[in-house]
C-alpha cells in the first residue's frame, strides 16, 4: 500500500506541508505591516525602542521562520514511495489509523488546554511563574529528563526577564498577588 497522496508525486513533500510555511510569512508580513503603522513611541526617550522595534524583530523572526521551513520542504530527501514489509495484518497502516487519530486528538486538545491553563496563570500568578509552570508541564509532557527541564526552562525565563524588563524596561503581568516578576 502506498503512503502518497492523491494527486502528488513521489519524493515531493505534499502540498499540506506548505501550509505553515505559508502562515508564518503571511504572520511576519501583517507583523511587519503593522509596524510601520506605528509612527511614534510611548514613550518618548532617545532610549527606548518604542513599539514597533517589537512589532519588526517579530515580523523578522517569523519570515526567518517561514524561510527556514521553506528551505527544509525543498531539502526533503526524494525518495520513493515503496511500501514497506510487514509481518503480519496486525502491522499494516489501516489497522493503526483510528487508534493514532484519536491520540493526534487527545495531544491536540490537551496542548490547547495547557495553553489555556497558562493564559489564565499568567493573569493569576503572573508571568514568570506562569511560564516557570508552563514550561515544566510542557517539557515533561514531551518526556524530557527533568535535569533538562529544569535547564531549559530557568533560561527561557531568565532570558525573557532580562531582554524585556532590564534591557527594553517592558513591565510583564505580575498576577493578582503583584509577584516582582
Amino acid at each position: 500500500m502506498s503512503t502518497v497522496e492523491p494527486n502528488h508525486t513521489a519524493g515531493s513533500p505534499p502540498k499540506s506541508k506548505w501550509l505553515l510555511p505559508a502562515f508564518w510569512m503571511l504572520a511576519g508580513i501583517t507583523f511587519y505591516l503593522g509596524a510601520t503603522q506605528i509612527k511614534t513611541a510611548i514613550v518618548q526617550d532617545k532610549h527606548d525602542p518604542g513599539p514597533a522595534a517589537i512589532c519588526l524583530l517579530c515580523s523578522v523572526a517569523l519570515i526567518l521562520l517561514s524561510a527556514t521551513q521553506a528551505v527544509q520542504l525543498l531539502l526533503v530527501r526524494r525518495t520513493p514511495a515503496v511500501p514497506k514489509p510487514t509481518e503480519g495484518p496486525s502491522v499494516t497502516r489501516q489497522n493503526a489509523g483510528p487508534r493514532s487519530t484519536t491520540r493526534s486528538l487527545q495531544q491536540a486538545l490537551l496542548g490547547v488546554a495547557v495553553i489555556g491553563v497558562y493564559i489564565y496563570g499568567v493573569s493569576q500568578i503572573g508571568f514568570g511563574l506562569a511560564s516557570f509552570a508552563f514550561g515544566i508541564t510542557s517539557m515533561k509532557c514531551f518526556g524530557v529528563s527533568w535535569r533538562h527541564t529544569l535547564l531549559a526552562t530557568t533560561a527561557c525565563v531568565a532570558t525573557v526577564y532580562l531582554v524585556f524588563i532590564k534591557l527594553l524596561g517592558i513591565l510583564l503581568p505580575t498576577g493578582r498577588w503583584d509577584l516582582p516578576y
